[in-house]
């Protein structure tokens, strides 16, 4: 009996360095396959080359955030009762591929075709690409919540993003050098949308390897019975309703990020390929703050670690403000990767330690569908840029930005749910009588 057990432990522990490092191995292709992608320095760029107008540019970026979001309560509702979630994830990931498969080969052979075409063809690639995205956004990070532990998050995100942030700085001269060269547009940008195209295929095969272990099943709800439990819910989880306060106005403060590559080339006179550069000076600046986040995320310093990343959101939107040459742009860049390494680990920790086991799924979709509302902000902002200087779009965003750093100082309470999220392991029961008693107390 006690070999048995022997045997039993070492398999499971396989199982989890197993499931670890294919995690690992999905963002790391994943991220690196995102900078051949990235709304403000490639497909920003590429649109306004083939003629389109601002607002369908402001639509990219829009349409990538909003419909990864938008769907995603819906989908909770629909697998918050299954213990295996893995399924839907490899169905999404196949379509998404296939998307940006299309989507390349067009750009790639569009010599002869209409640039209006191949705007359509892009905006609508991206969009099922987004929509397949966050179809499996939900099912992606509930298993990824039961396949790392709490004290190992900060680790996972960082290796991820670390090695991912490796191949993103070697995209960055990758795509100086393409478009440095003599391939002509709008080839040279579809030989771009490949590289990017065959590292996310990679990395979605990765997480699609994963052994899923059966999770704790919620319950099943109708449609109407879900819309109206959710109200409920956010007036009686005080901690889920100023999670999500904050990340709503977080998101917001990145309105006029996609036309960041654009005031650099238009209002700063930056060549072509100071785009590369900015894309280096980003993931070089994203790795070490990756590098050096882990170890507070994995203490529960959560909440410290999103104050940083609004912060730093704060000074990239005033430095495009004041910068005028477009060799210091760079520092906008570099406080955005900062910013962005920063809220995209931390968020998805704290979530993880508010949301009750058995409902995480749910929790999930209604913070990031909620999340839909500011991702439309840069399609009016691409709208606005007709009328008003960039600039003040910018100072919208400082604004909102430092709202959201303000707001980011009084989450104790989130700071005390992390610190919960650690024990969980060992004194689960504890744990949660911990977490209701402190939704019983008031505003």
């Amino acid at each position: 009996m006690t070999v048995r057990c022997s045997i039993t432990a070492v398999e499971r522990t396989r199982r989890i360095d197993r499931n670890f490092w294919l995690g690992v191995a999905n963002g790391v292709f994943v991220n690196g396959g995102e900078a051949f992608f990235n709304s403000s320095l490639v497909i920003a760029p590429f649109l306004a080359q083939l003629g389109a107008s601002p607002i369908v540019i402001g639509l990219i970026p829009a349409l990538r955030v909003g419909l990864f979001f938008l769907p995603q309560l819906l989908v909770a509702n629909r697998l918050t009762h299954r213990p295996l979630k893995l399924g839907p994830y490899r169905i999404t990931s196949t379509v998404r591929n296939a998307a940006f498969f299309l989507m390349t080969g067009v750009v790639l052979f569009a010599g002869g075709l209409e640039p209006g075409f191949v705007t359509l063809v892009v905006v609508v690639m991206v969009a099922i690409n987004a929509t397949a995205s966050g179809i499996g956004g939900v099912p992606f990070a509930d298993i990824t919540a039961k396949i790392v532990p709490h004290a190992k998050l900060g680790t996972f995100w960082a290796i991820r993003n670390v090695l991912g942030g490796g191949i993103a700085l070697a995209a960055g001269f990758a795509l100086r050098a393409i478009l440095d060269s003599d391939i002509p547009f709008p080839r040279n940008f579809g030989y771009i949308f490949l590289c990017g195209t065959i590292l996310a295929s990679i990395g979605n095969a990765s997480f699609s390897l994963v052994k899923e272990p059966p999770g704790e099943a919620g319950i099943r709800r109708p449609l109407l019975g879900m819309l109206r439990y959710v109200p409920d819910l956010l007036r009686t989880d005080r901690s889920l309703r100023r999670f999500l306060r904050i990340r709503l106005l977080g998101l917001a403060a990145l309105l006029a990020e996609p036309f960041y590559g654009i005031h650099a080339l238009v209002n700063l006179e930056a060549p072509e390929s100071a785009l590369g550069l900015y894309i280096i000076a980003a993931t070089v600046t994203a790795i070490a703050a990756n590098f050096l986040f882990r170890r507070p995320a994995n203490s529960g310093r959560n909440v410290a670690v999103l104050q940083i990343g609004y912060g730093c959101f704060v000074l990239s939107l005033v430095s495009a403000l004041l910068i005028q040459d477009w060799r210091l742009f760079s520092l906008v860049f570099m406080f955005a990767g900062i910013g962005n390494a920063a809220v995209g680990s931390a968020a998805w920790n704290l979530l993880y330690a508010i949301a009750p086991a058995s409902e995480r799924a749910l929790y999930i979709g209604i913070v990031n569908t909620t999340m839909t509302l500011p991702s439309l902000l840069p399609i009016i902002a691409g709208a606005a840029i007709v009328f008003v200087d960039l600039r003040v779009l910018f100072l919208i965003g400082a604004l909102l930005g430092t709202a959201a750093f303000v707001l980011s100082l009084r989450l104790r309470e989130l700071h005390a749910q992390d610190q919960l999220a650690l024990r969980a392991h060992s004194d689960p029961a504890v744990v949660e009588i911990l977490r209701e008693a402190r939704n019983m107390v008031d505003d």
